[in-house]
């Protein structure tokens, strides 16, 4: 009787232990009325080993997250050109006249499988605009980077 106590005891602590324990949520980024929202999302594949994806946004850095997470950012209103930091040029490229209150959303990501099956299979590297209902079946099950 006594251990079973003991153990309810340890348990209900650990509880109250992790739960206390958990990393403060960050607030949510403060978009102002003439600014465009971008989420960008990095659907890579697994690979053996990690990277980040680099994304610029006319020429100037923009995000860099982790295989299955996406990040939220705010744009004044205006044309854009996003790529891969590492390729510059080409046709790696995803284009966005952005409005003011307005959402919208890049995938990003490089497929192994595309990569060994090239060039049949086509580019490895994916960068394009895509609807908000497609966006948010892909964020099911990634974080959000920075959480």
């Amino acid at each position: 009787m006594l251990n079973r106590f003991f153990v309810f005891c340890v348990l209900a602590l650990s509880g109250v232990f992790a739960h206390g324990a958990q990393a403060p949520q960050p607030s949510p980024l403060p978009l102002l009325p003439d600014q465009a929202t971008l989420f960008v999302l990095n659907v890579s594949g697994p690979t053996l080993f990690a990277s980040n994806q680099d994304i610029t946004a006319n020429g100037k850095d923009l995000v860099s997250l982790p295989r299955n997470t996406y990040q939220k950012t705010a744009l004044a209103p205006g044309s854009y050109e996003f790529r891969f930091k590492p390729f510059p040029t080409g046709k790696r490229v995803a284009h966005l006249v952005a409005e003011a209150g307005q959402t919208y959303y890049l995938v990003v990501g490089y497929s192994p499988a595309k990569s060994w099956a090239a060039p049949l299979a086509g580019d490895p590297m994916l960068i394009k605009l895509i609807a908000e209902s497609e966006a948010l079946t892909a964020m099911q099950g990634m974080k959000q980077f920075g959480d």
